[in-house]
């Protein structure tokens, strides 16, 4: 093998293993599932709101119920019988619309793509100012679903 004959491929395979991670990043939790069942807390046992999840942009799966709790003095957003595609840095976020805009509340990283899990509402936050739960990509700024939520 001559000398650049070895050269092109040692270049065509630094490419690959440069491609590779960014690659792996963005589709490996495509096929990645987090199942799990967070019991409710016991004391948020009145329910304030709930919504159903539907579809988000294309491509993106969202099902399942969004509960919002309280306890008299805190609240809880608790999603159950949740069914998400994976993906990088998902987040669920308490928004005013049906997308997330600067002064929606961000509740953190989705904890389970299958099954029932709780997010604490920060104090100060008035729930009921935010009728939709958001499923979103924080990284691309994508919408995997979201429930709008009907208060009792």
């Amino acid at each position: 093998m001559t000398w650049s004959r070895r050269r092109k491929w040692v270049v065509v395979l630094l490419l690959v293993a440069i491609l590779a991670i960014p690659a792996w990043y963005l589709a490996s939790p495509l096929f990645i599932v987090v199942r799990g069942t967070e019991a409710p807390p016991a004391d948020f046992t009145t329910v304030v709101g709930t919504g159903s999840f539907v579809e988000g942009e294309p491509g993106h799966h969202a099902s399942g119920t969004a509960r919002l709790l309280t306890d008299g003095t805190r609240f809880l957003l608790r999603v159950e019988d949740f069914s998400v595609t994976n993906g990088p840095d998902i987040h669920v976020y308490l928004a005013k619309g049906a997308r997330v805009v600067d002064g929606d509340v961000d509740l953190g990283s989705v904890k389970v793509t299958e099954g029932s899990a709780n997010y604490a509402i920060p104090d100060g936050v008035d729930p009921q100012e935010y009728a939709y739960v958001v499923i979103w990509c924080v990284p691309f700024r994508v919408q995997f679903g979201y429930a709008e939520l009907t208060f009792t």
